[in-house]
């Protein structure tokens, strides 16, 4: 008999497990790698080799997994699939509707290759949806699935509102939380106190109804003017900040690879953004996070650490809302209160983490 080279032999003539991680990581974009290195690294603790089609091969490298551009032949030779990342169980998480990484799952399920495969998803964000397909590809996951393990209690009832069975669902808190606990990373640290500010809203067409939007840009753009010295201009991809141009004279953070990004992004002192998992991994570092957001997701996470009022929707946003925000970034400070509040949500992540087998 030919063993596939992806369950590699043991010792006691036996192969090891081997796990598929499934999610949006052709798009190599911060908040998606990293709920994926999470993943991956707890699989690994658990003797799992891992596969992450689509990852960067830099990013493949120093997770210890195996770099695949394509799915081919993964689905039957994988022990465990693991559906996980962002807002996967949703089509409203990313700048337009789509479902398409379910729709993996789903063909998968089609061909026959998840006959016998458990498959467990976790750590994702569910609803709300706007297309008829992408509500009926999450019913089909999740009942396919053996547990669903969501990032919070609205996905949690979004999935109920569905169709989902109760008993299969898992509320807990975003994995990021435990990007210390899994990842070996130093803080890099820099003289004087580190602003981070990503406000990288073009390709958030609805952001352009609010009246405001002009003002709003213009006041960003003040402060990271007159604070350049300190303030930090982050992009979670591989494009430069927005405000790159308008504010030339800031350092600049792009997101290129976890190893390189994860210790700059952790020496910061505080952080002003629009997107979801720089604010939940700066704060899983103990950094004090503020949003104008782009999604209702990232309101959901503000709710979580009991800081409502640091979370500001931009569709409905005033200059006075950006005044008022920019004013609490310039004094907050981790509190003990927060502290409190992060080891709480840190069980919450590590409950998601032991959904898989």
């Amino acid at each position: 008999m030919i063993r596939p080279l992806w369950g590699r032999a043991r010792g006691n003539g036996g192969t090891q497990r081997s796990a598929l991680i499934v999610g949006p990581y052709r798009v190599h974009n911060f908040g998606d790698d990293l709920i994926g290195a999470v993943i991956a690294k707890h699989l690994q603790k658990n003797g799992y080799r891992v596969s992450i089609p689509k990852l960067s091969a830099e990013n493949a490298n120093w997770l210890g997994v195996r770099h695949a551009e394509t799915y081919d032949g993964l689905f039957e030779t994988a022990d465990l699939v693991v559906v996980g990342g962002g807002g996967i169980m949703s089509d409203t998480a990313g700048a337009k509707p789509g479902a398409s990484y379910l729709e993996i799952i789903s063909r998968a399920a089609v061909q026959g290759v998840l006959n016998s495969q458990p498959l467990v998803v976790t750590g994702v964000g569910a609803g709300p949806w706007l297309r008829d397909k992408s509500r009926l590809l999450a019913l089909e996951v999740a009942g396919i699935a053996k547990r669903v393990g969501v990032r919070d209690r609205e996905s949690y009832d979004h999935l109920r509102a569905l169709g989902v069975e109760e008993d299969k669902i898992v509320a807990g808190a975003d994995l990021a939380l435990l990007t210390s606990d899994l990842l070996r990373f130093g803080r890099r640290r820099a003289l004087g106190r580190k602003v981070g500010l990503q406000f990288d809203i073009a390709h958030f067409a609805d952001m352009q109804e609010n009246p405001h939007l002009g003002a709003i840009e213009a006041a960003v753009t003040g402060f990271a003017n007159d604070n350049s010295r300190s303030v930090v201009l982050v992009s979670n991809g591989r494009h430069r900040s927005q405000l790159a141009d308008v504010a030339p004279d800031c350092e600049l953070l792009r997101y290129t690879t976890l190893r390189e990004f994860l210790p700059r992004l952790a020496g910061l002192d505080v952080l002003m953004t629009s997107h979801l998992h720089l604010a939940i991994t700066a704060y899983s570092q103990r950094i004090p996070s503020f949003s104008l957001y782009v999604r209702e997701k990232t309101r959901r996470f503000y709710d979580q650490i009991g800081h409502p009022e640091r979370a500001v929707d931009l569709r409905i946003a005033t200059p006075d809302d950006v005044r008022r925000l920019i004013a609490s970034v310039e004094t907050a400070r981790w509190t003990p209160s927060d502290e409190a509040r992060l080891r709480q949500l840190k069980t919450q992540s590590r409950e998601l983490l032991d959904l898989l087998p």
